[in-house]
């Protein structure tokens, strides 16, 4: 009897089982079916009215608000594509394990089916038995039910993509980098700070591009551009543009095989097609930046393109063709959730901007009006005291904002001129060149508010670049010309240390690596020298083509773009 009781008990558990899993997978498979429609259908619609009003934009380019629909259309097409790609093989794999649990339910019921009624003990025993049996087949239906609901849950979630971080753990894409992170990486223009200061330890001192001495890998990156690599953990980005074309690479630290390609919308306009830069300059000259999570870029047509390091795209903007003398060059940065651009446009002052967006959407998070006309300057976040700045240099000003809210915190009216290189901070104090005339040294600890000529420090009038940025120890300041005159001042009172010829053409700024400067020339050669109140040359090593970027580092390795290639250097080889 009780056998038989348990038999029925177990028939009608399996019954219920089968039940719920067979709605469920009912639900899946319709909700599969629509999502099937979608990119079978729907979605291939929408792309080729996309490319009908792209067609339509190359024939009209004047029309403002036909580059608007496209631009609104294109990136929730691409968001929809890639979200039901992802419930397809999450929605599959659900529909399988539902299926799995109806295919068992009804084969558990088939082998405990009840062959005929039993009586059943009458009085209280009856009354336990029952309630037993409906408190276990009640308890396999929620388990199932919260089983199912829990999968389709996890099924229909939005697509985020982890990425590994410090610990080891994954962190929603959503989230933002510590600037402790960042440290670690050479995630900006000029590594950590802007400031050109490598940290990591074993960099070669020797290769040979000829004889592929100590060269690991080569990659040839098919669209031109003028920008540094920038690098977090196994993943090098660098971006390529030309009238016609702009996109950011993606390329393994180990392999250097190139792992995607992202392409960034050339939106056509009048000033498009009359845009012109320099050779020198080109249509990619400002360097991505990289937060680990996702990378951002910005070309010389003002379009800034935003990328998960896996490739997906996540959102586009068009600031319009700046007004730029010699090509709009000015690099990104960024601060925990926000990339930054240095929007100096423009001749009489009116234009020009510092803008942060959300690391995420693009969304517009401030705006802060700048009094400069255009500059080839890039911008610094770095710690000043107790806050993170971002540093700026255009004629007249170097201008300290909050890197949170944008809010402008002191500026100095120093430097004139068509303005490229980034200023740096060292020894309390901020270092911004004048091209060819002056390097000045500015107090900015405790800044506030315009700086009269006491907050500066001092202003040394030597040769100077038009390009390079200057790098220091905290004791030495150094700035190179692009002539290839190597100056060397006190970071103290700006006194000369000394001037040496390099005999060669600059336009990489110099970094620091450990008590030695790395100098890279046009050509490609990498002077490598002694710090210290004396110029003093170790070495001299050839890359063997041209190269204009600065070199980007990592342990043991060195990333350099050549005019063609991107070239790994380590030792071993």
């Amino acid at each position: 009897m009780e056998n038989e009781k348990t038999t029925s008990t177990s028939y009608q558990s399996a019954i219920g089982v089968a039940v719920v899993a067979a709605v469920f997978s009912v639900i899946i498979a319709i909700l599969l079916g629509v999502t099937v429609y979608h990119v079978k259908v729907a979605d291939p619609v929408r792309s080729k009215k996309l490319e009908e009003l792209k067609e339509q934009a190359k024939a009209n380019p004047t029309d403002a608000a036909l580059a608007e629909t496209i631009l609104k259309l294109d990136t929730p097409l691409r968001r929809d594509q890639f979200a039901r790609q992802y419930f397809l093989k999450r929605g599959t794999v659900l529909l399988v394990v539902t299926l799995g649990l109806l295919a068992a339910g009804l084969l558990w019921a088939s082998s405990h089916k009840p062959i005929k009624p039993t009586p059943t003990p009458q009085g209280d025993v009856k009354a336990q038995q029952v309630k037993h049996a409906e408190q276990t087949r009640t308890a396999m239906s929620v388990g199932i039910v919260m089983l199912c609901a829990a999968g389709l849950f996890y099924a229909m979630q939005t697509p985020t993509i982890p990425t590994e971080s410090t610990e080891g753990q994954t962190d929603p894409i959503s989230s933002y980098t510590s600037i402790e992170d960042a440290q670690t990486q050479w995630s900006t223009f000029r590594g950590p700070g802007g400031l050109g200061i490598c940290t990591f330890e074993n960099i070669p001192d020797t290769w040979d591009g000829e004889s592929g001495q100590n060269i690991l890998w080569k990659t040839a990156i098919d669209l031109p551009g003028h920008n540094s690599p920038v690098v977090w953990n196994n993943r090098i980005f660098l971006t390529g543009a030309t009238k016609e074309a702009q996109a950011i690479y993606c390329i393994d630290a180990e392999t250097g095989n190139i792992l995607w390609t992202g392409e960034v919308t050339v939106v056509p306009s009048p000033e498009r097609e009359d845009m012109e830069v320099m050779e020198d300059t080109g249509y990619a000259a400002p360097t991505a930046v990289t937060d680990g999570k996702r990378v951002c870029a910005i070309f010389a047509g003002g379009d800034l393109g935003c990328f998960t390091i896996d490739g997906e795209k996540l959102w586009e903007k068009h600031l319009g063709v700046p007004d730029s003398m010699y090509g709009y060059s000015a690099s990104l940065t960024w601060y925990e959730n926000l990339v930054i651009v240095q929007w100096d446009v423009g001749y009489e002052g009116e234009d020009s901007k510092l803008i942060a967006f959300d690391w995420q959407t693009g969304e517009q998070v401030w705006q802060t009006a700048r009094p400069v006309p255009n500059s080839w300057s890039s911008p610094t976040v770095t710690q000043v005291g107790d806050s993170c700045q971002i540093l700026t240099a255009a004629s007249p000003y170097v201008i300290a904002y909050d890197a949170k809210t944008g809010t402008e915190i002191y500026s100095a009216e120093c430097i004139e001129g068509d303005i490229a290189s980034s200023p740096i901070i060292a020894d309390g104090k901020i270092f911004a060149i004048e091209p060819y005339n002056k390097l000045v040294a500015i107090n900015a600890t405790n800044a506030q508010g315009d700086i009269t000529e006491t907050n500066i420090a001092w202003a040394a009038e030597e040769s100077m670049p038009d390009i390079c940025s200057p790098v220091s120890d905290g004791t030495h300041v150094w700035t190179l010309t692009t002539q290839g005159d190597l100056g060397c001042f006190n970071v103290a009172d700006g006194s000369l240390v000394y001037t040496q010829s390099l005999d060669a053409t600059f336009q990489a700024s110099p970094t620091l690596v450990g008590r030695t400067l790395y100098l890279l020339s046009e050509k490609g050669t990498m002077v490598i020298a002694q710090t210290g109140p004396e110029y003093k040359e170790l070495k001299r090593s050839e890359l063997g083509e041209k190269a204009f970027a600065c070199p980007a580092f990592q342990d043991g390795r060195i990333y350099i773009r050549s005019h063609q290639n991107l070239i790994a250097i380590g030792a071993g080889k």
